[in-house]
């Protein structure tokens, strides 16, 4: 029968249940040991079946890859996860995660990445590199010690306070708050995964769970871009020689939608033109319906006359030269609706906001200026704002709500004449924006409806044929040509 001994200052035991070894040491008195004995044991040969060979013969860094295997799959931002994770493989000089995208389904859930792991070859250093790469060592050498240990460990000789040695390490560093809080959180849905699937139980709990002492987080960014701003960039846009920038920027303004939705996530066929949403299937969130304002409708619209006019230019040329038609591109229900990339976006974006002398605002600012301007336009109803925006919490909402002081001043004095300093789209129609590429395309059909042109389009409402539905848009909006370049 095991017994707790003396170990130096404290006690320990050793015990072999089911063929498992187990050594638990660092406890106060005799009775401590002998009662997380009993627990281990009654865990060990009453407890429910554990997956692998268990906590007490895996270490922290082995733990790593199975859950990895397992788990980053299924996480659409599972690309900083696996950068996390590597670094603890890499202290135990194991196989790194690499991630490939994929798009199917699995057992009802959908599959973003294909996971693998590769060995790493060891990097080539340019000779003027060195000195950085030696200083860069240096100034992380604690946190990476801290990293290593826990990588070695076996996950049920981890406790808070290894945690926690880790963590200051980070911050004694320099380390951003942000950085320490994702740091954490990717050790804490390590083990919540090992109790939950692998059934590995862990005496007090998560240990990287809520007894840790954290940095406070730092203040999420409040840049919101105003009316004036936006007519300065959006004219640069409209003069980049990307087309899709401009159309983008502005539906992000009238939806609050973050980047990576109408990028990656819009097709055609989601858009729901009778009941005026887009019908995400695969949002950040999951699936999400985004309500479209009258400024989005058109902008869409405008997006799904040129569209159609390019896939009938394709299909005419094809016919031409006597080659099979392929219908469905750029213009069929599972076409994207901006085929561009974010790396693209970014740097039109950065090249315009430079050319606009428009300083500290980046393209995420679009959501945070959007969400702003819909909680003055409908009085701080978060109900409602949290639809537009797609968050699930309150908390989350009010971060990208961004009021500054004068803003209430304006409020109560009903005083919005200066709307040049207002959040963009509020009291002004973005399309406004862009009034000489607007006013050219104007000045084409006001001619031709003053020649009598057959088939001409009305000013008062403007007929587009979306999908084969006709699609009627109200007179007081303006159809931004945006395939055209400003003058």
């Amino acid at each position: 029968m095991a017994k707790p001994y003396k170990d130096g200052a404290g006690w320990a035991y050793r015990l072999r249940v089911a063929g498992r070894d187990v050594y638990r040491s660092g406890f106060k008195t005799a009775a401590r040991a002998k009662e997380d004995m009993e627990r281990v044991r009654q865990e060990l040969t009453q407890g429910p079946a554990q997956s692998g060979l268990g906590p007490y013969r895996t270490s922290l860094g082995v733990a790593f890859m199975d859950y990895a295997r397992q788990r980053l799959p299924y996480l659409k931002g599972a690309d900083q996860d696996s950068r996390r994770i590597n670094r603890f493989l890499r202290a135990l000089q194991l196989p790194v995660v690499a991630l490939s995208p994929v798009e199917m389904e699995k057992e009802g859930k959908r599959v973003y990445w294909e996971v693998a792991f590769v060995e790493e070859c060891g990097r080539t250093v340019r000779n003027s590199l060195l000195a950085h790469r030696v200083t860069q060592a240096a100034a992380s050498a604690e946190s990476d010690k801290r990293r290593a240990g826990l990588a070695r460990m076996n996950m049920a000789d981890v406790t808070t306070h290894h945690i926690q040695a880790y963590l200051d390490a980070l911050r004694a560093e320099g380390k951003k708050s942000a950085t320490v809080h994702l740091e954490r959180s990717e050790l804490r849905r390590l083990f919540r995964h090992a109790s939950a699937v692998w059934k590995w139980r862990h005496a007090g709990g998560n240990p990287a769970g809520a007894d840790l002492d954290m940095p406070e987080l730092d203040a999420g960014r409040d840049r919101v871009l105003t009316n004036e701003e936006w007519e300065r960039i959006s004219q640069a846009l409209l003069e980049y020689r990307n087309p899709h920038v401009a159309p983008l920027a502005c539906l992000m303004l009238e939806t609050a939608m973050r980047s990576c939705e109408p990028l990656t996530s819009l097709r055609w066929r989601d858009i729901n033109w009778t009941r005026r949403v887009l019908e995400l299937p695969d949002a950040k969130t999951g699936r999400r319906l985004v309500p479209l304002s009258p400024g989005a409708i058109v902008i869409l619209g405008e997006l799904a006359q040129r569209a159609k006019e390019a896939e009938e230019a394709r299909q005419k040329k094809q016919k031409r030269q006597r080659k099979p038609v392929k219908p469905g591109e750029p213009y069929g229900p599972d076409a994207r609706v901006f085929p561009t990339t974010y790396e693209a976006v970014k740097k039109a974006w950065s090249q315009a906001c430079k050319a606009a002398e428009v300083e500290g605002v980046r393209l995420h600012d679009l959501r945070h200026t959007s969400a702003t301007r819909y909680a003055l336009e409908y009085k701080g109803n978060l109900p409602v704002i949290m639809l537009i925006t797609g968050h699930k919490t309150t908390q989350m909402a009010m971060r990208y709500i961004n009021l500054k002081a004068d803003d209430v001043v304006r409020m109560m004095h009903g005083d919005d004449t200066d709307k040049g300093t207002l959040p963009a789209g509020y009291r002004v129609n973005l399309a406004e924006g862009l009034s000489t590429a607007v006013r050219e395309r104007e000045a084409v059909r006001a001619g031709e409806n003053a020649s009598g042109t057959e088939g001409a389009s009305k000013p008062a409402e403007v007929a587009q044929t979306v999908r084969g539905t006709p699609q009627t848009v109200a007179g007081n909006l303006i159809l931004v040509a945006f395939g055209r370049r400003a003058a």
